[in-house]
């Protein structure tokens, strides 16, 4: 792996580690859509992974083509554009659901020689 495409795993990683923390801290979803703190630090660390995801090589992309590297991407473009209108259902869904599959997906990336 590259150097240059490490830097985004861990970048990606660091982003998805801190939205799970922040949903934990939240504790559910009521919590989560009350307290504006948590769904801003949450929607910002989604729209950091779907950039960070835009800047991965289409190689490696192709390669893991499991990940589903369209819908990351695209829930930035949706944080970035219309973050007031982002539904919380989706975004407790993906931080809680979502977000572990892809710190397993990193995790495992970045460990491997």
């Amino acid at each position: 792996m590259n150097v240059k495409v490490r830097s985004i795993l861990e970048h990606m990683l660091e982003d998805a580690a801190d939205a799970a923390i922040f949903a934990k801290e939240a504790g559910s979803l009521d919590a989560f859509s009350s307290n504006k703190l948590y769904r801003k630090a949450i929607i910002m660390s989604i729209l950091n992974i779907g950039e960070l995801t835009k800047n991965l090589p289409q190689e490696f992309k192709t390669a893991n083509s499991k990940m589903p590297w369209r819908k990351i991407s695209g829930m930035r473009d949706i944080a970035a554009h219309g973050y007031h209108e982002m539904d919380d259902d989706i975004i407790w869904d993906v931080v809680t659901h979502s977000i572990p599959q892809l710190i397993e997906f990193l995790e495992m990336k970045l460990g491997e020689v």
